[in-house]
């Protein structure tokens, strides 16, 4: 399958929050790496906690693919802007109905079969923070994930 098309697939499903698709686009061992919460695990655990996160704090979210291409390994690079208002705690941060928009780069690592064996995500936690309304960083609850 065109790992085009399946990043576009996954990007679709992360907008319309369902997670449920997304992760079932996994291999069962897909490894999850969301860089700037420094968070390395499964996709089944790790990246699904930060994907339902997402998905209840943003049910307004809407994700615009700026740019996508493929390597020569078949990993999908894109860069995204992400925008939504939030509407629960968020990442230790008290929901305050702000708007948030927020540019990243995900790699999506798609098998031969079509099926993503690894996803990492990257952005600006402290531009993520502002967008929040959070004053002072340490001030927040931050949970080890």
């Amino acid at each position: 399958m065109n790992a085009r098309k399946v990043a576009q697939e996954f990007f679709d499903h992360l907008q319309a929050g369902d997670v449920d698709k997304v992760l079932s686009m996994m291999t069962p061992d897909a490894a999850a790496s969301l860089v700037p919460l420094r968070v390395n695990g499964s996709m089944a655990v790790e990246g699904a906690d930060f994907l339902r996160e997402l998905a209840s704090c943003f049910p307004d979210l809407v994700v615009y693919v700026r740019r996508l291409f493929v390597t020569a390994d078949s990993t999908a690079v894109a860069e995204i802007s992400i925008e939504g208002t939030q509407c629960a705690t968020f990442l230790g941060t008290a929901n305050l109905d702000k708007h948030v928009d927020l540019d990243q780069a995900w790699l999506l690592a798609v098998g031969p079969d079509g099926r993503i064996g690894s996803v990492t995500a990257y952005w600006d936690q402290n531009q993520l923070y502002r967008r929040l309304g959070v004053k002072r960083l340490d001030k927040i609850a931050i949970t080890a994930r």
